[in-house]
């Protein structure tokens, strides 16, 4: 190869030539360099590709520089793709609390805390007033037999209260769990990277993080079925991130073995 200008210059047409020599000796040592893999080449072409002609080394370094770091963010975002195992156990954890929740629902309804105030309410006016006509229909009355049935009565509402408020509870966590799991999910980075994967991911993971809201069965169904797309669109860009991400940092690394001066003058 001719030898690599680093002399003074005295002009911006010198220092045009200068940068253009330098980078045309670059290129042709990497194209020429049987170290250095097919694919890091490319890299090495690509790093000039969107650089003015006499762009200097250090654009371009600093092009493989960012290459570098927005591949690592690609193939990081790729690895956020949940377990399916995980997945599996968290929408069937939201499902039973779901149908647990529907099932208590049916025991304690919306009335059920007006009848346990009722009841309350009841026992006390006979704590205070002893045995009385009943005062609602004056056919019964409100004696030690009646006292038994209310307080049963009342066991059997707060229980079904209770059992409700667990439920809904249980119901809670899991739609909390379940969301947490989607939420984690990294969205790809806005560029792309010259990764085509790219486009098939972004479709993935919208459909994956748009999740119904009025129905918690429908939420991990929705969540169940949309993960084996998510995870092949994320599998395909972490393995193609991380194929690129081998190429460019074996490029960054010969870049700076180059014997070439970092800055020209």
């Amino acid at each position: 190869l001719p030898p690599v200008v680093t002399g003074p210059r005295s002009s911006i047409g010198s220092m045009a030539m200068a940068d253009q020599q330098l980078r045309d000796q670059i290129l042709r040592r990497a194209a020429a360099d049987d170290d250095l893999g097919a694919r890091a080449r490319l890299v090495v072409s690509a790093a000039w590709h969107d650089l003015p002609a006499d762009a200097p080394l250090t654009a371009a370094t600093e092009w493989v520089d960012a290459q570098v770091e927005l591949l690592e963010r690609h193939h990081a975002a790729a690895s956020t793709a949940p377990d399916a195992d995980d997945v599996e156990r968290t929408c069937a954890a939201m499902r039973s609390a779901a149908s647990g929740q529907t099932d208590a629902e049916r025991v304690a309804d919306a009335l059920s805390a007006d009848r346990i105030q009722f009841l309350e309410t009841s026992l006390e006016f006979r704590d205070r007033h002893g045995t009385q006509p009943c005062p609602v229909c004056a056919a019964s009355a409100l004696d030690d037999e009646w006292v038994g049935r209310a307080r049963a009565a009342l066991t059997t509402e707060k229980d079904a209260a209770s059992a409700l408020r667990v439920a809904r509870s249980a119901a809670h966590r899991a739609r909390q769990a379940l969301s947490a799991l989607v939420r984690a999910v990294q969205a790809p980075p806005a560029e792309d990277a010259g990764l085509p994967e790219i486009v098939a991911a972004r479709v993935a993971h919208q459909s994956f993080t748009t999740l119904p809201t009025d129905d918690d069965t429908a939420l991990a169904d929705h969540v169940a079925g949309a993960l084996p797309g998510l995870s092949a669109a994320y599998g395909a860009l972490g393995t193609a991130a991380a194929a690129e991400l081998v190429a460019a940092r074996e490029v960054q690394a010969w870049l700076q073995g180059l014997p070439f001066p970092r800055e020209q003058t």
